[in-house]
């Protein structure tokens, strides 16, 4: 079997992903250097043979990168370090995906695919018991209900929804705002967990909620209580924008940059009314785009 590459360009970062044969997995780790840290997935689903693959594959992710603001520099920093990894035989097929691939496809002349496709091949390939997905990424949202395929067994896109052009409850909408309060984004779950209560913030609207945690901060509430009501504005406007009405049916998986972000995490379990079983954030949430591609 040969090796492919996946890679996600997205508003913010850059996630890439190498499918790779199971014995040749501990080799490419072995050679691999600081940067792109390739890490293996352990997970049952991982190593599961696909037809004609009898060795069965294996999932390798790179540590997420952000753009800033350079999607076609990054990707191609990106791809030059796996090629490193991989070493002589090289990558038989790069496909990319993610809202800012288009461009970047074309520019390196590789193929692409659709993001929502490529979710439910993640899923299909680590998690096939999975029955809905939510994503929440740098300025996209999604919602994926997945069923098998009767013939073929294959997860399937039943329906979906997105988010569409406004960002208000994204990663980026959580990134400026815990900005305003001098936070990195990456803090905000571990501060939140301090917070004793939330303020009411409004998530349908960055101006809306940056007026509500100004006014929550003048009514006396903490930084944390405002973040967590921040946490929570996200998990509604999911629910409401992206969401609209349907009913996930469990197990959900939540993946994107912002599934690393407990306090959202905690949010959505309540507005959905899900316990923890239901929904789960898999291992590489924020790399699952890129695995399917």
């Amino acid at each position: 079997m040969s090796i492919y590459a996946g890679v996600d360009v997205g508003a913010v970062g850059v996630k890439a992903a190498l499918l790779v044969p199971r014995d040749r997995a501990e080799g490419i780790l072995a050679g691999n250097g600081t940067r792109p840290a390739l890490r293996r997935l352990d997970v049952p689903g991982a190593s599961r043979a696909q037809a004609g693959d009898e060795g069965g594959t294996c999932v390798l992710v790179a540590n997420y990168r952000r753009t800033r603001g350079q999607p076609l520099e990054t990707t191609r920093a990106m791809l030059a370090e796996l090629l490193a990894c991989v070493g002589p035989d090289g990558i038989a097929g790069i496909t990319l995906t993610g809202s800012g691939s288009t461009l970047v496809a074309a520019a390196l002349g590789v193929s692409r695919c659709n993001e929502f496709q490529a979710l439910a091949r993640a899923i299909d390939l680590l998690y096939p018991h999975v029955r809905t997905v939510f994503e929440l990424g740098g300025e996209t949202s999604k919602y994926l209900r997945l069923e098998p395929d009767l013939g073929s067994g294959t997860l399937s896109i039943l329906d979906y929804s997105t988010n569409g052009d406004c960002a208000a409850g994204t990663g980026a909408f959580l990134d400026q705002q815990a900005g305003r309060l001098k936070y990195a984004v990456e803090d905000i779950g571990r501060i939140v967990d301090t917070a004793e209560r939330a303020a009411q913030i409004a998530g349908r609207c960055s101006v809306f909620a940056k007026s509500d945690m100004i006014h929550a901060q003048q009514k006396g509430f903490t930084p944390a209580e405002v973040l967590r009501g921040l946490c929570n504005a996200v998990a509604r406007n999911y629910k409401s924008a992206v969401v609209k009405g349907r009913t996930p049916v469990p197990p959900i998986a939540l993946v994107g940059g912002v599934s690393a972000n407990t306090a959202v995490v905690r949010g959505l379990r309540e507005v959905f009314e899900l316990d923890n079983g239901a929904l789960f954030v898999p291992e590489a949430a924020e790399s699952m785009a890129a695995v399917g591609a």
